[in-house]
């Protein structure tokens, strides 16, 4: 569920569910009308893919950390929730649900907490986590490559694939994604 298609995916396609003390089985669909603020398209990009349950049936979990969140209410906003419940433990809710705290009300970005700095550290370390995350940077594997991890993570990128085997990185400040690296490209 790294992908994001995969993810957005899953929220179309109906899920069997089986009841755990009976053989009971349903199919889901997303059951939320599209005036929610959780809607499926940003459930996905909040890291966010439909596992529904038997119990929990509009039950998400994030690809990365694998929290689980159900009981969508209609102003309910899956970046918010996410980076409240998650900041400390989810690269994804680091580095893009918690964007909206480095906004002022114009939009532009302020940083009012200078550790989500772009350049700061722990920043770095979020978005190196994203191409880190099961083994999954296709040019780690490529000795030498210039869109390595580090440097990927270092110019600002997060690890965004759109498909399974997809390398596109990601500048959630500019919002400029790029695919495609070849071994002497240099991201910085």
């Amino acid at each position: 569920m790294d992908a994001f298609n995969s993810r957005l995916e899953s929220f179309t396609k109906a899920r069997r569910v089986k009841h755990s003390s009976a053989k009971r089985v349903v199919s889901l669909k997303w059951p939320h009308p599209a005036h929610f603020i959780a809607t499926p398209h940003t459930l996905t990009e909040a890291g966010f893919f439909f596992n529904p349950s038997w119990d929990a049936r509009d039950n998400v979990e994030c690809f990365f950390c694998g929290k689980c969140l159900d009981g969508w209410e209609e102003q309910d906003d899956p970046f918010a929730i996410h980076w409240d419940k998650c900041r400390d433990d989810c690269a994804w809710a680091v580095v893009r649900c918690g964007l909206s705290e480095d906004v002022d009300r114009n939009g532009n970005f302020a940083f009012k907490d200078s550790s989500r700095k772009p350049d700061g550290k722990s920043m770095e370390k979020a978005r190196l986590a994203t191409f880190r995350l099961n083994d999954s940077w296709p040019h780690d594997h490529v000795k030498g490559h210039g869109a390595n991890s580090t440097k990927m993570a270092k110019a600002g990128f997060v690890f965004t694939p759109q498909t399974p085997g997809d390398d596109t990185g990601t500048c959630l400040y500019c919002r400029v994604s790029l695919s495609g690296w070849d071994e002497d490209d240099n991201p910085l």
